[in-house]
């Protein structure tokens, strides 16, 4: 098993133990996770409920897996792994969370961690996940969807689709912003093409996707 530098170790546990340290700060979780490992490879060799706990945990217990949830009462599972990493420690680590998170896969990534699950009740998804990064295999195969590219607005084009938003057509937005309906139609494809639209509907729809839209525009002048 893996050591804190990466090398293999030696315990006093069988070859075909893999020792586990289990971070989460919800105890039906972590009722959850016992059970799941309880006659398996696996043995819990410490929980933690907060990630300051969790790095003197490590110290002390030396895993060969990490289990941690990303929300932490103190840290984010990736700001964990980050830490640990920084210390040395290059265990592989699942990181688990309730739900499906924009971007959390291309995060985990980047902290340094091997596999990501969502806590759906489904402990066969849990151990296979385990599994894979017990045997040096990436598991980050959570449904979690990629992080949105970064769309900047002018603020004339944020303008004008707020407008849209709130119904005006382009020769009624033309006369509230004193333009020419040609420019406000220029500042909608412009828009449209940040977007990755190609309709009015489609462009409005977007921006509140991205929250580019939040503040609602003056319609009392």
């Amino acid at each position: 098993m893996w050591s804190s530098k990466g090398a293999l170790r030696t315990t006093n546990a069988t070859a075909s133990t893999v020792e586990l340290v289990l971070v989460d700060d919800d105890a039906i979780v972590r009722a959850w996770v016992r059970a799941a490992v309880t006659g398996t490879e696996f043995r819990l060799a410490g929980e933690a409920e907060r990630g300051a706990e969790a790095v003197q945990l490590v110290e002390r217990r030396r895993p060969d897996i990490l289990l941690v949830d990303q929300l932490l009462p103190d840290w984010t599972g990736t700001e964990l792994v980050k830490e640990l990493r920084r210390r040395g420690w290059q265990m592989p680590v699942v990181l688990m969370t309730s739900a499906p998170r924009e971007g959390l896969n291309e995060a985990a990534r980047e902290a340094g961690v091997q596999g990501t699950v969502v806590k759906s009740g489904d402990a066969d998804v849990l151990l296979a996940t385990l599994r894979s990064v017990a045997g040096g295999e990436s598991a980050i195969r959570a449904p979690h969807p990629p992080a949105l590219r970064r769309v900047q607005l002018s603020s004339r084009e944020r303008e004008i689709l707020q407008l849209v938003a709130a119904g005006l057509s382009n020769r009624e937005i033309a006369a509230r912003l004193e333009i020419s309906a040609e420019t406000v139609k220029t500042m909608l494809y412009r828009a449209f093409e940040k977007l990755g639209v190609r309709r009015r509907s489609e462009a409005v729809a977007e921006a509140h996707r991205r929250r580019l839209l939040d503040e609602p525009p003056d319609l009392a002048s």
